[in-house]
Parts: C-alpha cells; sequence; structure tokens
C-alpha cells in the first residue's frame, strides 16, 4: 500500500471564514425560500377564495336555470292556449 504523506497548511481562521461564509450563504437561500413561500401562499389564498365565489355564483346560476325551466314547463303544461299542431 502507498500511502503518500500530504501536508496543508492552512490557518483555523481562515477555514473558519470560509466555513462563516458558506452558513451566511445557505441562511440567506433559506430567507429568500421562506419570502417565495409566503408569496405562494398568499397567491394560493387569493385563488382559493375566487373559487369558492366562482363555486357559489355557478350554485346561483344552476338554481336560476331550473326555475326558469319549471316556469317554461308549467307555463306551457297549464295554458290555456292549444297547441299549434295543424288538423
Amino acid at each position: 500500500m502507498n500511502q503518500s504523506q500530504e501536508t496543508v497548511t492552512y490557518s483555523l481562521e481562515t477555514i473558519l471564514m470560509r466555513i462563516e461564509g458558506k452558513i451566511d450563504s445557505l441562511q440567506k437561500d433559506v430567507r429568500d425560500l421562506k419570502v417565495g413561500q409566503a408569496v405562494l401562499t398568499g397567491k394560493v389564498e387569493g385563488i382559493e377564495n375566487r373559487l369558492n365565489s366562482l363555486e357559489g355564483n355557478q350554485k346561483y346560476q344552476v338554481w336560476a336555470l331550473i326555475v326558469l325551466l319549471a316556469g317554461v314547463i308549467v307555463k306551457n303544461f297549464f295554458s290555456l292556449d292549444p297547441p299549434l299542431i295543424p288538423p
């Protein structure tokens, strides 16, 4: 087995500064992610509110259509005028 004995000389201060720089960079990335998450959360809440509003409007439109169709059916069924069928 050939093992080489290499010695690397770095000052402890240099190594700690590099580690601190990397930690600071990671903290900035985490901060940016938190801000992005907050923005996305706000957008999702806005979309949810719009969807709830749309669902409510759709329910009212369906009921209006049902009432309208029922009115037309009742009017035609109980109409005093004879149907327009040629003899």
